[in-house]
């Protein structure tokens, strides 16, 4: 019993301790939009001038700290926008301090920017920047404008429930009929509207999150290639190329796997350095990859590649496998939706077994180093 007190007492505290969230429409309530279709402008943000105000939202802390739950606030409004049926919200961080989070809801036909949809690095874009005097200036809605906006989303509403309909009515003839043509139905149905796969009646949207890198530049050869006894070369300049694919699913953080390969040419002396002999030098590198990175701005991205796997590396003499580590440094310029220009800075660390005669100082592996600058073109889906 007195567990069950303890339980009830604390569930009491949490709820009463819950964030608040009110909000007052300034025209009808438009049909709901996903929440990961409504964008977040913060207080410095340029906010352009289609986006409309329809309402305005407000998250209460009460006895809750809404500076260290600012993401749990911005969620809540972001849920409370689409409710309503905005596509925008535009935060007004300057009654923080008192545990209140305001926005204007807004709506706009402009195409929704994915960068400023709801995620963890746009949360912390939010809540890093300074308090503007004053909230943006988002001018409200017309009649002429909701009624065409209201008009519009009934007209879609009206020829998607009469697309449904004739394919339920299809499937339910198909079923009875044959059943496992139901199934195929429903697949071809979903390929084609994009619509995704259906469980329990419930169509579930397919995630997409994912970057083909294809990159190709100079590399140096930073490790010492031994010849003749203690003698070696440094810094020889060759060509790389490398391959990355990895898959984020939306998030900041993803994994994948990479592929680079190596030809350095090196001019290596001989019988007592009259003459030279020339030496290729191949290095090539397979791995899994976890990869970092987000949008700086709506343009520019970053990423950070961290990758362990299978190193081989050939030249005239010698054919060695070992373990590759690889790490490159990426900033991208998007020129589309799906596709940027980028250059990477990477470093790749090879370590094989010594050979047999090999004498190396104390202070150094048997292995091959190599750092590139490559020019890549990025593709995401």
């Amino acid at each position: 019993m007195k567990k069950y007190l303890l339980f009830t007492m604390v569930a009491a505290t949490m709820v009463s301790c819950a964030p608040k969230v009110t909000s007052e429409m300034l025209t009808n309530d438009f049909q709901a939009q996903p929440t990961n279709k409504v964008m977040i402008y913060g207080p410095k943000d340029s906010v352009p001038e289609t986006a409309k105000a329809i309402g305005l939202v407000t998250v209460d802390g009460k006895n809750t700290s809404l500076r260290k739950q600012y993401t749990r606030a911005i969620d809540l409004a972001v849920k409370e926008a689409a409710r309503k049926g905005g596509n925008v919200l535009v935060v007004d961080n300057r009654e923080l301090k008192e545990n209140r989070l305001k926005g204007t809801i807004a709506y706009t036909d402009e195409k929704i920017i994915d960068s400023l949809t709801l995620s963890a690095y746009r949360v912390s874009q939010l809540q890093h920047m300074p308090l503007s005097k004053k909230p943006a200036d988002v001018k409200q809605m017309g009649d002429k404008e909701q009624q065409e906006i209201a008009q519009q989303q009934e007209t879609t509403k009206a020829v998607e429930q009469e697309e449904l309909m004739s394919v339920y009515l299809k499937r339910d003839s198909i079923y009875n009929a044959n059943p496992e043509a139901y199934f195929d139905l429903l697949n071809e149905y979903d390929d084609k509207t994009g619509s995704g796969t259906v469980s329990n009646g419930k169509s579930e949207k397919k995630s997409r999150g994912g970057m083909i890198k294809v990159g190709i530049g100079p590399e140096w050869n930073t490790s010492k290639v031994y010849y003749e006894g203690s003698n070696y070369l440094s810094y020889i300049r060759g060509n790389a190329v490398s391959l990355s694919v990895t898959s984020t699913e939306g998030k900041a953080y993803g994994f994948g796997f990479d592929l680079y390969g190596s030809i350095t040419e090196a001019d290596i002396p001989s019988y007592k350095y009259s003459s030279y002999e020339k030496y290729d030098l191949t290095l090539l590198y397979l791995g899994p990859s976890a990869v970092f990175g987000g949008h700086i701005t709506d343009r520019l991205r970053m990423d950070i590649v961290v990758s362990t796997g299978v190193a081989y590396f050939q030249d005239n003499d010698y054919t060695q496998i070992g373990i590759g580590l690889k790490s490159a440094l990426g900033l991208e310029y998007m020129v589309s939706k799906n596709a940027g220009i980028g250059l990477d800075l990477l470093g790749i660390t090879s370590i094989f077994g010594n050979p047999s005669g090999a004498r190396l100082p104390k202070d150094e592996s048997y292995g091959y180093q190599q750092l590139g600058l490559m020019l890549s073109g990025r593709f995401h889906f």
